[in-house]
């Protein structure tokens, strides 16, 4: 059954008081105007129009290309699709007279001729029974055709409309069709029920907005708001011109902002819209890019683009470079290998990687003792090797920047170091806005964590197809279940990779400077040799950093190679090679004053040790024309002037605000060294200035102001940093300013640990309350122990007779007293210690016995008087550091009035 709106005005008149009724009941009429009169016929000729609705669909925005691909895209294929619409006898002898399509607003505008009554209501009638027969026509024909009708690209039902007004034909292309229509006024304004009359029999209205009446502007206007877009169109073909009372309609449409309900919600809610379309945005980037850093990354580690890989092309490239560069290859091959003993631990280093990984390995030596090269050695004949040199990255000037480099080093590619800006700024941007964090942000960190996680990716694929491929070449009868790889120094089990064949990191010069992303790294490189992926080695100049190596992986020992300085013979040897090869200004034996070459030499070697940076730096200057005595006091003053610059200087910068150590704990450790050349690393570390903390001693050699010689992987003896540094010590400490500013220094703080010791025993005693026994008694010891060592110090007796000892001088002070502590002791009460544990006092026989009992006589362990029995140990314990302690202090007091006697004859 077809709706009311679907029908013809004589249909729809006695079903809905909106679509229907003549202009006799309150409604406006078609508009018709007088022709003329007919010829030979009492009726008159009347022209009207009427409004086709639903022949072509709308164009709804300027994109809106639907018309062009229909095949009445041109004007005369229009007017035929229109008049396709008309029945073929129209009542009234009705004629059509024009046919203006409007293809924007999806219909069209037929003029025709009719024949009626002199009389306009009559005219009015007989066009409006033209019109509902063409809506009886088209409704026939959409039912006869209804299994197509509704498919047609506009979806919209066709209707013919009386025209009321004059049509306004124009193509103004911002004029787009809208559901809001703009009424203006020409004359008195509408109210709300005349318009609304007017203009619902085109459809349903959704709101109608009047100017306010305070407004002056003119012409005055109100807004009508339909709830379909054909009815707006209807509309404002149908009424635009006509007039009503006395005031003439004028309608245009409105443009309204079209605003998808998703895309209001997003720009209403930019708290969560943000983050989700940069979240989107990333995840999109991360989804294209990241299989293509895979692939560059195991283009890297295996090689398979680099030509110089091939034996060929790889030493033609180096011999053309040579000779394009004029640059002579080094022979070090021979030298490399026999430098510092690094046959043997290259030897070692190839062994360990040829076990299946395990723990980290970690190559410790100074720098120049060849830790680069013996790693290059040994992992020269593996398959996949990965190098990570962090002395690279610490010299980038920012953390994104060693991100960067980074990236590069591992062949991670494409990298957007922009991206990292970019999402800081969006999130700065939500909480300056909405007063949350997005939690959006990268950072530097994070974007190298991603990077080593796409490394260890690729690892795990690396590892998992080089085991596919042994378990096949086991399957198929070559492995026998069990096989030796090639250079294997163990039997591979089927299915596992040979050790040629596992991935080889090296973190090079790793904890030699800081660096912001060592933390990251050290975990992820511990998790992957936990996993077995790869192994891992670490060249360091710090043997600090072996430690944070221990706590990076504290489940297994790191394995350690400690590499030293070359033995004198293997210096000298290198001196005079290097020397001999091009004779600079100052001859191949460095001397000026005609002295045998072989002697500065041997004083170079003494000077500067096996130490090749030093070396080396000394044929540079005897080759750029000094003498080997100017060339050695240079490098002398230069290791003299770094050691006071990062030992001794009170800068903020490089003093003690990044120091773990005192200039007093490094002076001390100074004097034994140029003393003894090195000192024993528990000795010093239990020495009263360090107090078992080796904490200075470690912050010493990160500084590389020490070294420590290591004894099965535990610290045995310090040594200089530097062979040279050896020189430097004995040139500080044989400056006397200096020397005796700094013994003064070292002597007070000395001086403050051992008053600090006597104050604590000092507390201790006056909580123990040991003298309370006897007021007297305990005056009376006091002053008899000052009596006795006054006259100790007049009469020289302890420089005759050595030092007084405790015990002998408690003794004799009691007996200058008077005091007799064993009957005090007997006839004293309980004291409150023993109350309170139960014990008793003791009679002096039985301190007699327990004394002789464990081996000493009762007199030379005399009972210190007022002291019970059960607090004798302890107090002669105390009393004997006190003793021992001014002892110490007046020696270095003795000291530190020397020293300044010393300055102050300077």
């Amino acid at each position: 059954m077809l709706s009311s709106r679907r029908l013809g005005p004589a249909a729809v008149r006695g079903s809905s008081r909106w679509l229907g009724g003549s202009s006799g009941s309150g409604r406006r009429g078609i508009h018709v105007v007088r022709v003329g009169a007919e010829p030979g016929s009492p009726l008159v000729r009347y022209r009207a129009g009427l409004y086709i609705d639903g022949a072509f669909p709308l164009k709804v925005s300027a994109l809106d290309v639907r018309q062009y691909f229909l095949q009445w895209s041109a004007a005369g294929a229009m007017r035929r699709r229109v008049a396709g619409l008309l029945p073929a006898e129209l009542p009234h002898e009705a004629a059509v007279s024009e046919i203006a399509p409007y293809p924007r607003d999806g219909g069209g505008v037929v003029q025709f001729t009719f024949l009626a009554a002199d009389d306009r209501d009559s005219a009015r009638a007989a066009a409006e029974g033209v019109v509902g027969a063409v809506n009886a026509h088209v409704a026939q024909r959409r039912s006869s055709k209804r299994w197509w009708w509704w498919w047609r690209p506009w979806l919209a039902p066709v209707r013919a409309l009386a025209v009321r007004g004059t049509p306004f034909a124009e193509d103004i292309v911002r004029m787009l069709p809208s559901r809001r229509v703009r009424v203006e006024f020409s004359g008195p304004d509408l109210c709300v029920e005349q318009l609304f009359g007017e203009l619902r029999p085109f459809g349903r209205i959704l709101d109608i907005a009047l100017q306010p009446a305070a407004s002056k502007d003119q012409p005055r206007w109100a807004v009508v708001h339909f709830t379909r877009l054909r009815g707006a169109t209807s509309a404002r073909n149908c009424v635009h011109g006509d007039v009503v009372g006395a005031t003439k309609l004028a309608l245009s449409y409105v443009k309204e902002d079209a605003e998808h309900v998703v895309v209001q919600w997003l720009r209403e809610h930019t708290k969560f819209s943000i983050p989700l379309a940069a979240a989107a945005l990333i995840a999109a980037i991360y989804a294209v890019f990241d299989p293509i850093r895979e692939f560059c990354v195991e283009n890297r580690i295996t090689g398979r683009f680099d030509v110089s890989r091939i034996p060929l092309l790889g030493g033609v490239r180096r011999a053309a470079l040579s000779r394009l560069l004029w640059r002579r290859e080094p022979a070090r091959g021979d030298e490399a290998e026999a430098w510092a003993g690094l046959a043997g631990h290259g030897e070692r280093l190839r062994s360990i990687l040829d076990d299946p990984p395990e723990s980290f390995t970690v190559v410790v030596g100074p720098h120049g003792s060849g830790k680069t090269r013996i790693v290059e050695r040994a992992t020269a004949g593996k398959r996949f090797r990965i190098v990570v040199d962090a002395g690279r990255l610490a010299a980038q000037p920012s953390e994104v920047a060693q991100m960067t480099q980074l990236a590069r080093q591992v062949g991670w590619w494409p990298v957007f170091s922009s991206i990292i800006s970019i999402t800081n700024a969006i999130d700065l941007m939500v909480t300056a806005t909405t007063g949350g964090n997005a939690g959006i942000s990268a950072t530097p960190e994070s974007q190298v964590r991603r990077i080593l996680e796409t490394l260890a990716l690729v690892l795990t694929n690396i590892r998992r197809r080089s085991a596919e491929a042994a378990g096949a070449e086991a399957a198929g009868g070559r492995g026998h279940g069990r096989g030796r790889s090639r250079g294997a120094r163990f039997d591979v089990p089927a299915g596992a990779a040979p050790p040629d064949e596992v991935p080889v990191i090296v973190l090079d010069n790793l904890m030699d400077k800081e660096l912001a992303f060592t933390p990251a790294i050290l975990e992820w490189a511990a998790g992957v040799v936990e996993a077995g992926l790869a192994h891992c080695v670490i060249t360091t100049s710090s043997i600090g950093g072996y430690h944070e190596v221990q706590r990076a992986q504290p489940q297994t020992a790191a394995s350690l190679l400690s590499l030293d300085d070359a033995s004198p013979m293997e210096a000298a040897t290198l001196l005079q090679r290097q020397l001999s090869s091009e004779d600079g200004p100052g001859g191949s034996d460095g001397s000026s004053d005609g002295s045998d070459g072989s002697t500065g030499i041997a004083q170079a070697v003494r000077v500067l040790g096996g130490r090749r940076e030093d070396l080396m730096l000394l044929v540079q200057k005897v080759r750029a024309g000094e003498t080997m005595a100017a060339a050695l006091e240079s490098i002398t003053q230069r290791a003299i002037t770094e050691v006071r610059k990062h030992a001794f200087s009170d800068d903020a910068e490089v003093g003690r605000a990044q120091h773990t150590w005192t200039p007093e704990q490094f002076w001390f450790l100074l004097t034994e060294l140029a003393r003894h050349g090195d000192a024993e690393y528990d000795r010093v570390r239990t020495s009263p200035l360090f107090a078992g903390n080796d904490s200075a001693l470690l912050g010493l050699a990160e500084a590389e102001l020490i070294t420590m010689a290591y004894d099965h992987d535990r610290p045995a003896r310090i040594r200089p940093g530097r062979p040279v540094y050896h020189a430097a010590f004995a040139r500080i400490l044989a400056d006397p300013g200096f020397s005796s500013a700094m013994a003064v220094r070292m002597n007070k703080r000395l001086i403050e640990l051992e008053t600090a010791k006597i104050r604590s025993a000092e507390e201790e005693l006056a909580l123990l309350n040991v003298f309370r026994a006897s007021a007297g008694a305990h005056a009376a010891l006091t002053g008899a122990m000052g009596a006795v060592a006054a006259a100790a110090g007049r009469s020289g007796a302890a420089a005759a007779t050595g030092r007084l000892q405790p015990e002998a001088f408690i003794a004799q002070a009691a007996g200058a007293s008077g005091f007799d502590g064993a009957a005090n002791i007997g006839s004293a009460p309980r004291p409150w210690l023993g109350w309170l544990f139960g014990w008793r006092a003791r009679p002096a026989a039985a301190a007699a016995a327990d004394a002789g009992a464990n081996g000493a006589p009762a007199a030379q362990r005399p009972a210190v008087p007022g002291v019970p029995h059960e607090l004798q140990g302890r107090v002669r314990f105390l009393l004997r550091a006190i003793h021992a302690s001014q002892l110490k202090i007046d020696e270095w007091d003795a000291e530190c009035r020397a020293k300044t006697q010393c300055l102050a004859s300077l």
